[in-house]
């Protein structure tokens, strides 16, 4: 089971996402480190996306998960 203690951020961080290289509508997400898991053979980790990251009446928004390599402390 992964756990926080391998990575530069713990939950409950405010952390950045580079999301540039990916398919979404932003090229940064930035919100709460929630939670890690493996899915997959994957360290998985759930961002909880600060409010104002999206419009108003978007399909985006909530929490996304992420792998640790895109995520670094605000």
């Amino acid at each position: 089971m992964p756990t926080f203690d391998d990575y530069e951020f713990d939950r409950g961080d405010h952390v950045e996402v580079d999301w540039r290289d990916r398919q979404g509508p932003l090229d940064t997400v930035v919100g709460t480190a929630t939670d890690i898991f493996e899915s997959g053979g994957e360290v998985i980790v759930s961002v909880e996306a600060d409010d104002d990251q999206y419009p108003e009446g978007s399909i985006y928004g909530g929490t996304h998960d992420y792998a640790p390599a895109w995520i670094s402390r605000c």
